[in-house]
């Protein structure tokens, strides 16, 4: 995968890890690069990527306060952000070079790393505060299953029901895990188990993967509404 030339600009000018040696991008290639964090699977590479970038603790601290987010959380969260503002169009040219360039924070990158972009308004709504998105796997098999996941105060649960049968699947997980991929375990109303191997969306409103039952049945899944996945 391709390390784009404005994530090194970003990650340099935003860390605090000398700026003035950031290459910034030309507004040709600030462009190409926005048309390539389109796929989601570049998006979430050059964000992990982003994220191992070395910041200072004074650096640290004040990001920390402007986002809302622990420390620990500041390099993922800082990128993250950034980086899906400007895949969306919402960080102008001219104030990506004047952040880069060691001009200060413009409005569009202030307003970016305050939105954490983690509770958009659902498709559908059970309670206040919860996130569900509609779920669905088709097995090799042909059989489907399909139900939803819900999200709420940091925890979320999945639980799908098969086409064919009365029978559920039903498992956890862990909304402060923001591995881009995950493996999450299940277990079935008829004894089956099972892993399924997700990968999610930046904004964490959309996933897709692999799923395999104990009894070696496998499919593909998919969360939310995928407009573009391997």
């Amino acid at each position: 995968m391709k390390r784009l030339v404005i994530l090194t600009a970003i990650a340099m000018a935003g860390l605090s890890v000398s700026a003035l040696a950031a290459p910034v991008a030309t507004k040709n290639r600030y462009e190409l690069d926005k048309n390539m964090l389109g796929d989601p699977a570049a998006l979430n590479w050059n964000i992990e990527a982003c994220s191992h970038s070395g910041i200072t603790p004074e650096t640290r601290e004040k990001l920390a306060k402007l986002m809302g987010v622990s420390e620990a959380n500041v390099r993922y969260e800082f990128c993250r952000r950034i980086l899906m503002a400007y895949a969306k169009g919402a960080i102008p040219y001219d104030d990506y070079a004047r952040f880069t360039q060691g001009g200060g924070m413009a409005p569009s990158i202030a307003r970016a790393l305050k939105i954490s972009g983690l509770r958009p308004l659902p498709p559908q709504s059970r309670g206040q505060g919860e996130i569900v998105l509609p779920a669905s796997a088709r097995m090799d098999s042909g059989e489907m299953f399909k139900g939803s996941t819900i999200a709420f105060n940091h925890k979320g649960r999945f639980s799908v029901q098969s086409s064919r049968r009365s029978m559920k699947c039903t498992g956890t997980y862990d909304l402060n895990d923001r591995r881009p991929t995950v493996t999450l375990p299940f277990k079935c109303s008829d004894g089956r188990s099972g892993l399924a191997e997700v990968t999610r969306a930046p904004d964490l409103m959309s996933a897709w993967g692999t799923v395999k039952l104990s009894d070696g049945s496998k499919g593909r899944l998919t969360v939310g509404t995928v407009r573009k996945h391997p």
